[in-house]
């Protein structure tokens, strides 16, 4: 239909983050084992859903994107959709994994029936981040979700949505158990690193390394804590030659993203 006159079209609809992780719906769609030797494409037939790597013997890298992830037994990575996936591995050496698809969905907010419909999760905690997990659990949890998942028994592939569900609390709540005032302290020292140095260049990826928050992540609390985006940040201090004026304090930031027993942890 062609646009009248004086009419915007209308940009593409923000949509909200879930605010817990009782929020998301996490449904496992396929799950295998999977063995890498030389550089192998990790299932991208996959790649259109979310994808959790966890291996369980060797060693190698993980390339994902444009990015290394090193990888080694008792490590977990959880891959958003779209992202490439190759395991890189040394010709002596063999990487032993598992694979699982999952979809992550989250009630759609903006339809107006009186169920709101499921709609995929723009993100999830964690994803993109290589996770450590105690090596001789993670194998057992991972045979039990495949042998269950391969079961004509209705109620024993039930049991094995039941166990990834478990697989990825324990991921939670490990990497989520940083106390807040952690994360306060890992920004700050973000803030103060940037108003020491705003005359080079700052990335983000370097201001990520010294905090130990992943980038995506970072650049999002920043925002949420300081009121300004880090480059919007960098270019005030190089406009001003000093510490901006009227800065938002640090909010809140715990809200986000809520463990039910654990509020204000942080992840990434």
């Amino acid at each position: 239909m062609r646009m009248g006159a004086g009419e915007k079209q209308a940009g593409p609809q923000e949509l909200p983050m879930p605010r817990g992780l009782d929020e998301i719906w996490f449904k496992l769609r396929d799950a295998a084992p999977f063995g890498a030797a030389g550089l192998t494409p990790v299932r991208p037939e996959w790649q259109s859903d979310f994808r959790l790597v966890a291996v369980t013997g060797g060693q190698g890298m993980l390339a994902a994107g444009d990015r290394a992830v090193p990888l080694r037994s008792g490590v977990v990575y959880i891959s958003p959709p779209g992202e490439n996936l190759r395991a890189d591995v040394a010709a002596a050496y063999r990487l032993e994994m598992y694979v699982f698809r999952f979809q992550a969905l989250t009630p759609d907010e903006t339809d107006s029936g009186a169920v709101p419909l499921p709609r995929h999760a723009p993100e999830i905690p964690l994803a993109g981040e290589p996770l450590p997990y105690p090596a001789t659990a993670l194998v057992s949890l991972c045979k039990t979700v495949c042998a269950c998942r391969s079961s004509l028994d209705p109620l024993e592939r039930f049991r094995g949505q039941t166990v990834f569900e478990d697989l990825l609390h324990r991921l939670f709540k490990e990497a989520l158990s940083g106390s807040e005032q952690q994360l306060d302290a890992a920004l700050e020292t973000v803030r103060t690193y940037i108003e020491q140095h705003y005359e080079k260049e700052v990335t983000v990826k370097r201001l990520a390394e010294m905090s130990r928050i992943s980038p995506r992540h970072l650049m999002r609390l920043f925002k949420e804590s300081y009121g300004m985006t880090i480059g919007e940040y960098t270019k005030e201090l190089r406009r001003a030659g000093k510490r901006p004026a009227g800065m938002l304090a640090r909010s809140a930031l715990a809200e986000r993203y809520l463990l039910p027993e654990a509020a204000g942890h942080r992840f990434g």
